[in-house]
């Protein structure tokens, strides 16, 4: 950047300011630049927009990745924030880029019509703020603390997950019913392990009455050792943060019929970012 550009004045600006959902919590040292309640984000520049529409950078997650840097920059390690954090960074992008009005479609449910309408994304971005990370729960004499995967372990799991996808599909073909139900179990009995290998990844500790146990070996260890009310407890605990950390369906009436539809929002960057 050339500090004598007459340019200079003419470059992207911030368009609104984000206060991080987490409030700046589960970020390591020195990975926000500036105030987490009050980060500036810019509007997406043409190459921010080019990068959006490269398929395997956006499946990989680096194509968000980069937009996120370019967008926030007091972000500047997207890969390491906070999944709570995810989906308003995304809504901030998008409001900073087109507004904050969203054109959506959704078929009603009772005569079928197709509807047009508008989504105000600033309710997702109030809902998200609004929310607290529950990060303790009390099991027996223990206490399990938790902390969101940031970013890259959701996607590594996502792409993990699809890789043994694709290879089921394909080692599918050709095969009797037989082998394809071996195949099928085994993989499904991989995705399962995959999955549990993740929500270990969200205990970041368990109190006893003496100390704090930190390592994931002896956290692994004791949840294959415990009473299954223990594994289910946390279980449903981190399932319910999950679903409470998206952005929540919105009722919509239709224009036709006024029957009451329920619309389910998805922040799916392949198509969150196109303008109409």
């Amino acid at each position: 950047m050339h500090d004598n550009n007459p340019l200079t004045k003419y470059y992207r600006q911030p368009k609104i300011y984000l206060s991080l959902p987490s409030k700046g919590e589960f970020y390591p040292p020195g990975t926000i630049q500036g105030d987490p309640l009050k980060l500036p984000v810019f509007g997406m520049s043409a190459m921010d927009e080019i990068l959006l529409k490269t398929p395997d950078a956006l499946f990989s997650g680096e194509s968000t990745v980069q937009v996120i840097k370019s967008c926030i920059p007091g972000l500047q390690q997207p890969w390491l924030l906070p999944s709570i954090d995810l989906d308003a960074i995304l809504i901030a992008i998008r409001i900073a880029t087109y507004g904050q009005m969203m054109p959506s479609t959704f078929k009603c449910k009772s005569c079928k019509e197709e509807n047009k309408f508008d989504l105000d994304l600033t309710k997702g971005m109030d809902y998200l703020a609004a929310l607290e990370y529950a990060d303790s729960l009390i099991v027996g004499p223990l206490k399990v603390n938790f902390r969101p995967l940031t970013y890259k372990e959701i996607t590594d799991v996502n792409l993990k997950t699809y890789e043994l996808r694709r290879k089921l599909a394909q080692s599918l073909e050709g095969k009797s019913e037989t082998q394809k139900a071996k195949y099928v179990n085994e993989t499904m009995k991989d995705i399962a392990t995959l999955q549990v290998k993740s929500f270990i990844k969200g205990i970041a500790s368990v109190e006893t009455e003496d100390e704090t146990v930190e390592d994931t070996a002896f956290i692994d260890e004791w949840l294959q050792n415990s009473d299954k009310e223990f594994y289910d407890k946390i279980k449903k605990h981190l399932e319910e943060q999950v679903n409470k950390w998206k952005v929540q369906d919105q009722k919509v009436k239709c224009a036709d019929c006024e029957a009451e539809n329920v619309v389910k929002i998805t922040l799916d960057t392949s198509d969150f970012f196109v303008r109409g």
